[in-house]
C-alpha cells in the first residue's frame, strides 16, 4: 500500500509562533510525531511531499528522516501548489498504479481503533474508504450515508453541513489509479468545495457518480492539529492537572 502525506501548504499563525505547522511542538512534542503516533500504520513507509523552502529554513527533510527513516521517499515542490490534490499529483508517477493508495492529510489526531480492527474486513467490501467522526461545525467536510452503509455524496466546507456524518483526514482508495483519474477528472470539471479548494475526499464523488462504492469508518477520538486554536485545545486536553 502507498500511504502519502502532503506537507506542502503554508500557515502564517504557524509560521509567526517561529515554526511550521508539522514541525511545531505540542507538550513537547512535534505535532507530526503525535498524528504518526495515532495512525494504525507506519509513517516509516510513506511518501512525503514537502516544500523546497521549508528544507532550507527548518531543515523538514532532515526531521522527516530522524522521526521515521532514512529511506522515506520524500518529494520536493519548488512552490505551493493549488491545493493538497493537486500536490498529491505530483506522485503521479508513485500512485497511477493498482496499488492500494493511503492519503493522510496529518493535521487531526485520531483514535482510530475501528480501523485498526475492522480496515481488512471493510475494504473487501468497496472501492474506497472515508474515516469518519460525529459533528456539526460547518468548517468540515461531511458525508450522506445510505441505510446500507454507503457513501452518496461528499461535501466540504458548506454552511449548513449537510449531515452530521464528518469526514476526517484519512482516505483509502483501493486503487491508487482511481484517485489519479477522478483527481484529474475533479479538477478538469472545477468541481471545488464550498471555499473554493480542491480536497481529497471530493474526488469520491466522481467515483460515486461512476458506479464506485464507498464506505466510512467510525473514529472515537479526534482533536485537530491542523490550526493554532486546535494545537492550544490539545495541549489542555493533554496537560495533567496540578494541584495545589
Amino acid at each position: 500500500m502507498n500511504i502519502i502525506i502532503p506537507l506542502a501548504g503554508k500557515d502564517k499563525n504557524f509560521e509567526i509562533r517561529g515554526m511550521i505547522k508539522p514541525l511545531t511542538k505540542v507538550q513537547g512534542k512535534e505535532i507530526i510525531k503525535w498524528i504518526a503516533e495515532s495512525r494504525p500504520f507506519s509513517y516509516k513507509k510513506a511518501i512525503f511531499i514537502v516544500l523546497r523552502e521549508y528544507q532550507e529554513e527548518y531543515k523538514i527533510i532532515d526531521k522527516l528522516k530522524e522521526f521515521f527513516e532514512e529511506d522515506i521517499k520524500i518529494i520536493v515542490l519548488d512552490e505551493m501548489t493549488e491545493s493538497s490534490v493537486h500536490s498529491i499529483l505530483k506522485a503521479k508517477d508513485l500512485i497511477n498504479n493498482k496499488e492500494e493508495l493511503l492519503i493522510d492529510l496529518a493535521d487531526q489526531y485520531l483514535d482510530l481503533a475501528e480501523f485498526k480492527s475492522n480496515f481488512e474486513k471493510i475494504k473487501n467490501d468497496c472501492d474506497g474508504i472515508i474515516t469518519q467522526f460525529e459533528s456539526y461545525y460547518w468548517n468540515r467536510g461531511y458525508m450522506v450515508i445510505d441505510e446500507n452503509g454507503f457513501v452518496k455524496r461528499v461535501s466540504e466546507k458548506d454552511k449548513p453541513p449537510i449531515s452530521t456524518h464528518s469526514t476526517a483526514c484519512v482516505s483509502y482508495f483501493k486503487r491508487g489509479s482511481d484517485f489519479v483519474k477522478y483527481a484529474e477528472q475533479m479538477i478538469l470539471k472545477k468541481r471545488t468545495a464550498a471555499n473554493g479548494a480542491y480536497l481529497p475526499n471530493l474526488v469520491y464523488n466522481e467515483m460515486i457518480e461512476d458506479g464506485k462504492k464507498i464506505k466510512t469508518i467510525n473514529c472515537e477520538f479526534i482533536s485537530t492539529l491542523g490550526s493554532t486554536e486546535g494545537v492550544d485545545c490539545f495541549e489542555q486536553i493533554n496537560r495533567p492537572l496540578k494541584w495545589k
